[in-house]
């Protein structure tokens, strides 16, 4: 994989290329990650695919941007990436934050997505009826503001730190926090938590993201992978029975995934993946 920079109205981004085996797969992460998190699914993917990974503005190695966190500017940074690495078209797979995005630009640029794969992502808004999480919108952001920052010298002080204060534990977050961006603080401290005036943009965007709207403008098909272990499994599934369009589309429940299935489950997730890709029939030659 090759490193390459991507310049999107003013914001360094950072992108990570594969050799152009095939049809152009772009990866996007979840919220507070990078995209080292699809480690262990890209060698099921780089032999018979043209990979691209993208680390998320305020994410990774791209520039942590004081602004840019709207879905608009979200949108135009996946199609810059796409542009600078002279695709036309790809197949998109994110989870959570990075599906989310997904979602909007195959709404935004129909013309430019040839599926989309959502792992437990873009399934269910985040607050509002039937919404993944409780109150109003101003009452998350407020939460988010509030939020303390926890400061360590190491990494490794992430995880214990995480065993002791995150209620449910789940020992898969050990795996997580070696892909989390280390955001660096005051005396030469880090912490894994997205600095607040950055982290209050992207939840306001989230809160404003509706996904019955986006899939009525999108024309590929989608592969919808909700994590059977997941809250409100039964909501996901009603919005992905009310949106589904396209005859290709396809809904798989992997039994016993968690919500970060690339670290969760990579086998079982890439090969649903691979076996959606090679049922596809497709209308124009790869971008």
């Amino acid at each position: 994989m090759k490193s390459l920079t991507v310049y999107q109205q003013g914001t360094r981004l950072h992108v990570l290329e594969g050799a152009r085996n095939g049809e152009t797969i772009l990866f996007l992460h979840p919220q507070g990650g990078t995209s080292s998190i699809w480690n262990d699914m890209l060698p099921y993917f780089s032999e018979d695919f043209h990979i691209i990974c993208m680390d998320l503005r305020g994410h990774g190695q791209s520039e942590h941007a004081a602004t840019g966190y709207d879905i608009g500017t979200q949108c135009e940074d996946i199609r810059a990436v796409l542009d600078l690495t002279g695709v036309e078209r790809a197949h998109l797979i994110g989870n959570s934050l990075g599906g989310d995005f997904a979602t909007f630009f195959a709404a935004t640029y129909p013309d430019r997505v040839r599926s989309l794969i959502n792992l437990d992502s873009g399934m269910i808004d985040f607050v509002g009826p039937n919404g993944e999480r409780e109150g109003s919108k101003a009452d998350i952001l407020e939460q988010y503001r509030k939020r303390p920052v926890p400061a360590f010298q190491h990494r490794e002080e992430f995880a214990p730190y995480a065993r002791q204060h995150w209620y449910p534990w789940d020992p898969y977050y050990e795996k997580w926090f070696h892909h989390v961006t280390i955001y660096p603080l005051s005396d030469g401290l880090i912490t894994y938590q997205i600095p607040t005036a950055i982290n209050l943009q992207i939840m306001e965007t989230v809160c404003d993201l509706h996904y019955e709207d986006a899939y009525a403008q999108m024309r590929c098909p989608v592969l919808f992978l909700p994590a059977e272990t997941e809250p409100k499994l039964d909501v996901k599934l009603s919005l992905i029975q009310k949106v589904t369009r396209h005859p290709q589309s396809k809904t798989v429940v992997i039994p016993n995934s968690k919500h970060l299935m690339p670290i969760d489950t990579p086998l079982a997730t890439s090969m649903e993946i691979l076996a959606f890709l090679k049922g596809l029939v497709l209308d124009s030659p790869s971008g």
